[in-house]
């Protein structure tokens, strides 16, 4: 009798551990779950990313128009001074 007695002590203790465990574990997944994001909040974050995306992109463009106006000037203005200390024939 003893022992199927500290069988039963045993397999109790066992299930009280396990029962504590999934508890720990089930809480942490509710914690978690409600932390991520819903599809809403993905399509706002989508939406915002488009528009940084498109503003990045008119400013490059912005930037590259300046620069190549700038070397355009610039190599002109070298051509120019060359062909002005170029002997006059």
């Amino acid at each position: 009798m003893i022992s199927d007695e500290l069988h039963d002590v045993t397999a109790q203790r066992a299930n009280g551990l396990l029962d504590r465990r999934l508890t720990v574990l089930e809480t942490r997944f509710d914690t978690t779950l409600t932390m991520l994001p819903n599809k809403a909040d993905l399509s706002d974050l989508k939406a915002e990313l488009k528009a940084d995306i498109h503003g990045e992109a008119a400013h490059l463009s912005k930037w590259m128009a300046v620069t190549a106006i700038t070397m355009v000037i610039g190599f002109s203005g070298m051509i120019l001074t060359v062909l002005s200390r170029l002997p006059h024939a």
